[in-house]
């Protein structure tokens, strides 16, 4: 029986049979979605050192955060399980430059999901909410970027329908 919700609606399971909600996060949730995010980077920099955050990237999410966590323009969902908070997603609209006639889309800014929750479909879940926010939006495109080494997520985005439309190219130079 699944049991992942979002207000009401039961659509996944979690191992214990507790059900998962997909919520909006709230002021009080600030320290919650900074330890989500870290804990998302901190992977993502033992694959690729460049993703290591900034000193100040704590200050400078809670202030994001606190600015816009109720704005039209940005997304920010958690997964609990009860009280216990497994899942992140930041989605945001993205404008590009007015040079390009398909200018604007949901890019999903950070997706994580606890260990302990992987492979419940849990990703899927709030990638789906972050699909129907751009529908909602009169967007039709959804964009992330994913470190070329993640495996697990680019599986993820490709059982999503994602597909590479674009390298990043990096030089070091000496």
């Amino acid at each position: 029986m699944n049991m992942l919700k979002h207000a009401t609606s039961n659509v996944a399971a979690s191992p214990n049979r507790t059900p998962l909600a997909i919520v909006p996060a709230q002021l009080e949730d600030c320290e919650t979605v900074i330890a989500l995010f870290g804990a998302l980077h901190h992977y993502n920099s033992s694959l690729d050192p460049h993703f290591a955050l900034s000193d100040e990237w704590e200050s400078l999410l809670r202030h994001d955060f606190c600015k816009t966590y109720q704005q039209p323009e940005k997304q920010w969902l958690l997964v609990k399980v009860g009280s216990q908070t497994v899942g992140l997603l930041i989605a945001a609209i993205h404008t590009d430059s007015p040079l390009f006639r398909h200018r604007q889309w949901v890019e999903v800014e950070a997706l994580y999901v606890a260990p302990t929750h992987r492979g419940q479909g849990v990703a899927h879940e709030l990638l789906n909410q972050a699909y129907a926010w751009a529908a909602s939006k009169g967007l039709r495109r959804v964009q992330l970027y994913v470190t070329a080494t993640n495996e697990r997520a680019r599986s993820v985005y490709t059982e999503q329908g994602f597909a590479i439309t674009q390298a990043i190219m990096r030089k070091t130079l000496s």
